[in-house]
């Protein structure tokens, strides 16, 4: 049944393990061809001995099946989708796992077309008609999804296949909905894990937000329609730029930078003015913002673009208008749901217009969990190690130094789960202090139970020894004032370390400097 890869390569030991050709899965799948291979699973054409007809059978990898969250979310897959009725949604016959070899499974229907995403590498920008059909119709199954709480959270090009019906006409599929969330009133749905496609995902995708509702997929679609039309997704630069997947983050929970015609336009694609407006609502970094419904934003859109749906339900999705009896005579201005105001007609020699767009605190991620360790206010271990390993590569590009010190509590006989809150308090009294002492203007990371790291600019090859050993005596000294906090004063262990032109990682940095901690503890 499975078969193992003479490689040493990585991608090798990734799938150290494939079906072969002819093999005879679950008893009732005949393997025939690998169609798709990712991180998380494997897609291969199979025939149903049972039914005769061809399937595609969707496997989780080897490497992959022993996170419980990855099978949580496979087995999504077979489910979440199984009630709703729409031809824009693939539909699973089976599911379950293998007893042979204890893979997850799923058969699906076996598409014949393309991706949307090949078909934009293959044509480059779709013309406005054609974007506006195969969003429309993804929009009819979302409005379903929708209606029955599930939220699919990861729609991207590579998700929409468009097969072709038997009278020629495109129809297009939604793929992929193993990362759906039921909307329901349930711990699994208080799960902050981050889950989509950055490039599509929404702000409170990025907050970790438990309760992520069908906006997320609205503003997906915004930027859906941005990529087919231009070409290019709207945060492709800044994603080619950022050294790390959270420096990227910071730029999206920032908002659009420049309104997505002028964007556009300096990738060749001519879009008409109206698309600003639009895709400022549809993308809207505040889900109330943006439409309600999936198909009242692609009727939007369609105005925008000016152009004629066939399809009766999007062309009746927009709220009619008010009535001119209704209105009153002099309107109160209302504050409109758009990042970029309509600017008003240009004069010979005007300067275009600032963006009046109220901007986003540069300090979101303060309150952020994934960011902010909420026992003591420090920055998360997790966040301290991806900012350490995108300093150091910086450093390595351009010989820029830093420094960093490491602070520790030795536990002495604590235990980090039962004493867990007593140990938080340690580190929280150590975090105030030195906020106190030093500010907030340098990043300040919780790593493990008991310690802290400090990352602050290189002022010379001595200077992060000297900053150490001034910082632990002041650090004792405060200490030492007060009777709760004296026994920290004896303790404390402080070290520092500079970064190495051929440092490898934020771990062996951060190692570095706890060796010369203990060294000065000695």
């Amino acid at each position: 049944m499975l078969s193992t890869l003479a490689s040493g390569s990585s991608a090798g030991r990734r799938l150290a393990h494939v079906l072969v050709f002819d093999a005879l899965f679950h008893g009732r799948y005949r393997v025939i061809r690998v169609i798709k291979a990712g991180g998380m699973g494997a897609v291969y054409e199979a025939f149903d001995e049972a039914t005769r007809r061809r399937r595609a059978l969707k496997v989780m990898l080897p490497g992959t099946i022993e996170d419980p969250i990855l099978r949580e979310r496979f087995a999504q897959e077979a489910t979440i989708t199984g009630g709703i009725e729409s031809d824009h949604i693939v539909q699973v016959s089976d599911a379950g796992i293998d007893e042979g070899t204890r893979m997850p499974f799923l058969v699906m229907d076996l598409l014949t077309g393309e991706e949307l995403g090949s078909m934009l590498e293959r044509r480059g920008a779709l013309p406005p008609a054609e974007v506006v059909l195969y969003l429309g119709q993804a929009a009819l199954a979302l409005d379903k999804t929708h209606a029955a709480n599930i939220v699919h959270r990861d729609l991207k090009p590579a998700n929409l296949f468009v097969t072709t019906r038997d009278d020629g006409s495109p129809c297009v599929k939604i793929l992929d909905y193993g990362v759906a969330k039921v909307m329901v009133e349930t711990t699994f749905q208080r799960r902050t894990a981050i889950v989509g496609t950055p490039l599509y995902m929404a702000p409170e995708q990025v907050l970790g937000d438990g309760a992520i509702g069908p906006r997320a997929d609205v503003y997906a679609l915004g930027h859906l329609a941005f990529t087919l039309l231009s070409g290019e997704a709207y945060w492709m630069n800044e994603a080619k730029s950022s050294l790390s997947l959270f420096v990227l983050f910071k730029k999206i929970m920032l908002g659009p930078p420049e309104p997505a015609t002028t964007r556009a336009a300096r990738r060749g694609v001519k879009l008409p003015p109206p698309f600003d407006a639009w895709f400022s609502r549809a993308a809207n970094l505040e889900p109330q913002r943006r439409p309600e419904r999936a198909t009242q934003a692609i009727a939007e859109l369609c105005e925008a673009l000016g152009v004629v749906t066939s399809n009766p339900t999007i062309a009746v999705a927009l709220p009619p208008p008010p009535s001119p009896r209704l209105a009153p005579a002099r309107p109160a201005p209302v504050e409109r749901p758009m990042l970029y105001a309509d600017p008003p007609p240009p004069s010979a020699g005007a300067r275009p217009p600032k963006s009046r767009a109220k901007p986003v605190d540069e300090s979101w991620e303060d309150n952020v969990p994934l960011f902010r360790d909420p026992a003591t206010g420090a920055y998360s271990e997790r966040y301290l190690r991806l900012t350490l390993d995108e300093a150091i590569g910086k450093a390595k590009m351009t010989g820029t130094k830093f420094s960093i010190v490491f602070f520790d509590l030795p536990l002495r006989g604590q235990d980090p789960t039962r004493d867990k809150a007593s140990i938080d308090a340690d580190v929280r009294e150590l975090v105030s202090t030195l906020h106190g002492l030093y500010g907030r203007k340098n990043f300040l990371g919780r790593y493990g139970p008991s310690s802290l790291v400090l990352i602050v600019p290189d002022a010379g090859s001595k200077f992060s020894r000297t900053l150490a050993k001034a910082l632990g005596e002041k650090l004792r000294e405060e200490f030492s004032k007060r009777k709760e906090t004296r026994r920290l004063s004896l303790r404390l262990r402080v070290g520092a370390e500079r970064v190495d032109p051929l440092e490898k990682s934020a771990n062996d940095l951060i190692e570095r400097a706890a060796r010369a901690a203990l060294q000065n503890d000695g």
